[in-house]
């Protein structure tokens, strides 16, 4: 039996529900950036297309798809436990013409991951069972990774710190942010990966922006150069971050680096099962907070990734997760400060029963090109 098919029965036994419904967007691109609805399609099924609609309850397990998809599913969902049905393209018309005994009397759905279209839907369709919405399902469920799942997030990370080692060569005065995030993500493609999400390259003042996507500005000589950067490796990711100086850099340079890798160390230090993400998050911002730049620190310590970038656990002021062996984590403390710029240091980290494990290999000297 498919071992995760069993996890989300289980699952839906402390739900209460007798079948469980989830589904891919039919316009989600894998091959770009994963979205939790096809994470969890992908997760159980092993289908890696788009317009996939799954229905588990204890004794059945259905996916269905369109003609587009038919020979893929088929291949990728053989071993998985489920019948593939090929439908129209709304799939969800295709659940009424089941069997009610499949659906027995209280089905639930992902309400992170369906629309209020689809709710109705499901709502008229099943008219007289009771449609139960349930959060963070599967984010619990794949929070853990199989070792399996590990490798491949390895090989995405392999992939990452090789990338950035050679785009590191092209970093020249007037060289636009776009084109070496360009670059990055050729060489991705190039090395057998994909792309995680929009590759970040911030230089200058725009390095104080945390999410600022590479733009037409070009680099100039003694600003800080702010890479953030995954691959994909078989739908699984990496994501990294490195702070660079074209040039030497100045006095105010060093110190705001070297606080962000002493607090990153600090983190990742503190990365262990059985530790609550909050406590991690608190002591590295408590640390950034007693140097005096509390304020310039706003977002959280750190976020799982696997088949999306930003999954479960979390480091953060407000996470209710305890870190378990085999999660896989990312420690990004960051220091920005408006007009100036700023600073980002990220690894990801397997946690272990005793400890972790540091999967990045990319130098965290202050480079100074």
């Amino acid at each position: 039996m498919n071992l995760r098919l069993k996890k989300i029965r289980t699952k839906m036994k402390k739900l209460g529900v007798d079948s469980f419904i989830t589904a891919t967007p039919s316009n989600a691109d894998p091959n770009v950036v994963g979205t939790n609805g096809w994470a969890n399609v992908h997760w159980l099924t092993g289908y890696t297309g788009s317009n996939g609609l799954v229905i588990v309850s204890d004794r059945n397990a259905y996916f269905i798809t369109d003609f587009r998809y038919k020979e893929q599913a088929a291949r990728e969902t053989k071993d998985s436990g489920f019948k593939l049905i090929i439908a129209e393209r709304d799939l969800y018309s295709q659940l009424g013409k089941l069997k009610p005994s499949v659906f027995g009397a209280v089905i639930g759905f992902e309400e992170e991951n369906l629309t209020y279209q689809y709710f109705k839907i499901l709502r008229r369709l099943f008219k007289g069972k009771k449609v139960v919405a349930t959060k963070g399902v599967f984010g619990e469920l794949r929070a853990v990774k199989e070792d399996g799942e590990i490798r491949y997030i390895k090989k995405a990370v392999k992939i990452t710190d090789e990338t950035f080692a050679e785009v590191l060569s092209m970093v020249k005065s007037g060289v636009a942010e776009r084109d070496l995030a360009l670059e990055i993500e050729y060489r991705f493609r190039q090395k057998g990966g994909g792309i995680a999400f929009d590759t970040i390259v911030a230089s200058g003042w725009r390095s104080s922006l945390p999410h600022g996507k590479a733009s037409n500005k070009k680099i100039k000589k003694g600003e800080f150069i702010t890479f953030d950067m995954g691959a994909t490796y078989n739908g699984y990711s990496a994501d990294m971050t490195r702070t660079v100086v074209l040039g030497k850099a100045n006095k105010k340079q060093k110190e705001i680096y070297g606080i962000v890798r002493e607090a990153q160390s600090l983190g990742i230090s503190l990365v262990r099962a059985g530790i609550r993400g909050r406590d991690v998050d608190k002591e590295v911002r408590d640390f950034i907070a007693e140097k005096g730049y509390g304020k310039y620190f706003g977002h959280g310590l750190g976020h799982g990734i696997g088949l999306v970038t930003h999954d479960m656990p979390v480091l953060s002021p407000s996470s209710k997760w305890v870190l378990g062996g085999g999660m896989v984590v990312t420690v990004e403390p960051g220091i920005y400060i408006p007009g100036w710029g700023g600073v980002r240091i990220e690894d990801d980290i397997v946690v272990k029963k005793e400890g972790r494990k540091i999967l990045n290999k990319s130098p965290k000297e202050l480079i100074e090109l």
